[in-house]
């Protein structure tokens, strides 16, 4: 009797402490959460920085990818080849579609709410999903106070809170909670001697296709991810009978071989190649005759050690705590730890390549920390007052985080009002349109515009983006409307034709056709006679090769200017002045200030900037003065020069509508770009106005130049009068 007494207070006491754990990891979760979604407060409070028409945008350019595909889906106008991206070949589309894309479908078809709000939301919800991993990685290793410890630091590590949070519409909210899953469920298949083991494996064989799925960008990666776990159980802990044992290895080489069927015998290769192209990616190696466009992302930069310690726990002694329970972890228990191996390289990527891989670093951190604090309460279990201390010091390394969590604001990277720009694009341009735009926008433009574009998140390689680049930098407006008009009827297929016919030489090939843009149909006859091309292609004659540059039919095309230019120009300029010969470009100096008003020989804007006119002296706000050359000041009808008498200087540009200036170099004066943004100057034969919305957005319509062979005799009497005059 006494016995079953004390079997019964037993398991009250069990049960009130799975309570007590229960309770502590919903708040945990409930912490998660907050972090999250406090955001929506200020976007409320600033409806003008995150709202278009009521509804809130996303916080990443690539959400607006995933963000299309659901809204095909729900249009039912999924279809194989996406004719809106990488103008004028199209893009493939996953089949199936992305597994982000296909539940927010799933959603806004059940529930009827809008995908923007389902976009915005969504990351929020799934990005706490990692504490249930961490939590049962913890246990395992630790036991309920590490499993606690860890969920908690990994749902407030800083760098992951920002990627999983309001309106980062991405995979990377689930990419660390499938890959850390897939450790737990193939550890706990190679550490299960019963016949559990196996609904343990059949989970990580669920969780690694749902990964697949998910990360259809690289989904080689996640696979590869995947089976480091797998390959640790089977080479160090799986240990069946005989019999048991050859089951299992013909299953599991019968579903080998169906892989490699339904992929195909070289699989592996493609795997190896792709793995291959995005470590050059992210280690930015040179890309040969073009730049690594990896150079010129922030989420790509390699991060100091002092912004991997802001950006996974903002405190030094956490980070510190972290990394010594990381060591503890793998000396006391060294065969298990090796399951973390892949999510410790994954994280350490981030010290050696980009900053983009410190998602990877919250489980890392947060078990580290997690075993540390779990043997401390082991030690001090018995000594209450050291056991409240420890918990408070948990608390005290976890509030850092929790702080800057709560002080940071995550605005939309794409403002309302160029989303309106894009919205207006729709309306002002027709159906089989293509804006071109810079890469960036290549994904919202599809959304919100619904209209074709030449580049985007994922396809920008750093030839591409020089192209994408070329019109917008060059001096030349023929150049620059004749080369879009080319480009979006030959594509870089078309270009790659072109290098062919002058022997390969691309720096030659880009030189050659750039002269041949600018000269016009009539005069890039003499060009083209004497430069010497080998027929390809079908491409024969000098009559072939004009019909090839200057083609008569062709979609209608407009170039989308904005104010994200002004702020990125020192790399969009230095990729579209590209030298393929030098392997370089150049770097302009730009810098835009607005409001901007004048009183007598003063000009006073933005940023505390004031100009003596008189003098030409410019001064910033932090106090530093400089000459400039030349101050210009434009309307829509006229434009008035200012020259100072100096050999060195910087000109200052005002267009007094928008009270909006920029202060640059020559080289960024002379720019197609800043001609039509700025002066809203152009040669109307190839650019026609079309919105002017400055220094927010503008949109011109493009006119290139077309070849008729039966304009032959008529060109050359245009030649003559030419070279008469």
């Amino acid at each position: 009797m006494n016995n079953f007494k004390s079997r019964g207070k037993n398991n009250r006491t069990r049960a009130v402490y799975i309570l007590i754990e229960a309770l502590i990891f919903i708040a945990i979760i409930g912490i998660g959460l907050l972090v999250r979604l406090e955001d929506y407060h200020d976007w409320k409070a600033q409806p003008n920085r995150a709202f278009y028409k009521g509804e809130p945008l996303l916080t990443t350019f690539d959400g607006y990818y995933y963000l299309s595909l659901a809204r095909d889906l729900v249009e039912g106008t999924y279809t194989s080849i996406d004719m809106k991206r990488a103008v004028p070949d199209g893009m493939p589309r996953p089949e199936p579609p992305p597994l982000l894309s296909v539940t927010a479908a799933a959603i806004a078809r059940a529930t009827h709410m809008s995908l923007n709000w389902i976009g915005v939301f969504m990351p929020a919800i799934l990005g706490v999903l990692l504490a249930v991993p961490l939590y049962a990685l913890g246990r395992f290793y630790g036991g309920p106070v590490m499993g606690l410890v860890a969920a908690l630091f990994g749902l407030l590590s800083n760098y992951y809170v920002y990627r999983s949070s309001l309106g980062w519409f991405d995979t990377d909210c689930m990419n660390v909670t499938w890959a850390t899953a897939a450790v737990y469920c193939f550890l706990k298949f190679g550490l299960e001697e019963s016949k559990k083991r196996y609904v343990y494996f059949g989970a990580g064989v669920v969780v690694s296709a749902l990964f697949v799925w998910w990360w259809n960008t690289a989904s080689d990666i996640a696979a590869i991810i995947c089976l480091v776990p797998l390959a640790v159980s089977l080479l160090f802990f799986y240990r069946p009978t005989r019999r048991e044992g050859l089951i299992f290895i013909g299953i599991i080489s019968v579903l080998f071989v169906g892989l490699l069927f339904w992929k195909g015998i070289d699989f592996p290769v493609h795997v190896f190649q792709d793995v291959t192209h995005k470590y050059k990616s992210v280690a930015k190696e040179d890309t040969g005759d073009f730049p690594s466009i990896g150079v010129t992302i922030s989420e790509q930069e390699r991060p100091h050690f002092n912004t991997i310690v802001v950006k996974t726990t903002d405190s030094l002694p956490a980070f510190i705590v972290g990394i010594l329970g990381l060591g503890l972890l793998f000396l006391k228990k060294t065969k298990e730890s090796l399951f973390l191996s892949v999510a410790v390289a994954l994280g350490a990527l981030s010290f050696f390549f980009a900053i983009r891989f410190l998602i990877f670093m919250a489980p890392v951190i947060a078990l580290g920390i997690g075993f540390f604090a779990s043997e401390v309460w082991r030690i001090t279990s018995r000594f209450r007052p050291i056991l409240v201390a420890s918990m408070v010091l948990v608390l005290a390394l976890a509030y850092p985080s929790y702080k800057e969590d709560m002080a940071k604001t995550f605005w939309p990277k794409e403002p309302p009002h160029l989303v309106n720009g894009m919205a207006i694009a729709s309306k002002v341009t027709p159906r089989n349109a293509v804006i071109w735009a810079w890469w960036d926008h290549g994904y919202p433009m599809i959304y919100w515009a619904r209209r074709a574009v030449i580049t985007d998140g994922a396809v920008h390689g750093g030839e591409r983006t020089v192209y994408n680049g070329i019109p917008m930098a060059t001096s030349d407006e023929r150049l620059a409307a004749n080369f879009m008009q080319f480009y979006v009827k030959r594509g870089i297929s078309g270009i790659h034709k072109f290098y062919d016919a002058v022997g390969g030489d691309r720096g030659r090939g880009l030189d050659l056709i750039k002269k041949i843009l600018s000269a016009g149909p009539v005069r890039a006859r003499d060009i083209l006679r004497n430069a010497g091309l080998r027929g390809t292609g079908g491409t024969q004659d000098v009559n072939q090769w004009l019909e090839f540059f200057f083609p008569k039919k062709t979609r209608p095309v407009y170039l989308f200017l904005d104010w994200r230019l002004t702020i990125t120009a020192y790399w969009w300029f230095w990729l579209g002045s590209w030298d393929v010969e030098m392997h370089k470009g150049f770097h302009p100096m730009y810098q835009a200030f607005y409001d901007i008003r004048v009183q007598g020989n003063r000009l006073w804007g933005s940023r505390g900037l004031v100009i003596d006119l008189d003098n030409g002296i410019l001064t910033m706000g932090d106090g530093d003065r400089m000459p400039i050359k030349e101050f210009l000041v434009s309307t829509f009808h006229r434009i008035e020069r200012r020259i100072y008498k100096r050999d060195k200087g910087i000109r200052f540009e005002y267009f007094v509508p928008a009270h909006f200036g920029a202060l640059m170099d020559q080289t960024m004066a002379d720019s197609v770009f800043n001609k039509l943004f700025l002066r809203h100057q152009a040669n109307r034969k190839y650019f026609i106005p079309v919105v002017l919305n400055s220094p927010s957005h503008q949109i011109w319509e493009v006119r290139g130049e077309s070849f008729n062979a039966g304009d032959q005799g008529r060109n050359q009497e245009i030649v003559k009068t030419e070279q008469g005059n």
